[in-house]
């Protein structure tokens, strides 16, 4: 009879471990917290904020525009990978509805 309360008390365990992991938990500093009801002029800023303080990327001329929570990227990338590493880092932004990424790659 042990071993099987101590068999519910592991899966019980596991379940609220994975419950607690599946939640989104962010912990970086370095990001804009944006309300889903942020203006339009401060999402472009926030945006153009995470995108030019990034160490990982790595693009010029970079120009924000958003409308209606629709978001267009202009600029330059030195790669696809770092055409695609900005539209990843907005990806979860509150006040996005949609990314339309067109930044060229020289």
């Amino acid at each position: 009879m042990n071993r099987f309360k101590l068999t519910i008390a592991l899966i019980s365990f596991c379940c609220l471990f994975l419950l607690a992991c599946a939640t989104k938990v962010s912990a970086a500093t370095n990001l804009a917290v944006i309300s889903s009801v942020a203006t339009q002029p401060t999402l472009q800023n926030s945006i153009t904020y995470v995108l030019r303080n990034n160490p990982n990327l790595a693009l010029s001329d970079i120009r924000v525009e958003v409308k209606n929570g629709e978001v267009n990227l202009y600029g330059k990338a030195k790669n696809g990978f770092q055409r695609a590493l900005a539209e990843k880092f907005l990806e979860n932004m509150d006040g996005i509805k949609v990314i339309h990424n067109k930044v060229s790659v020289i």
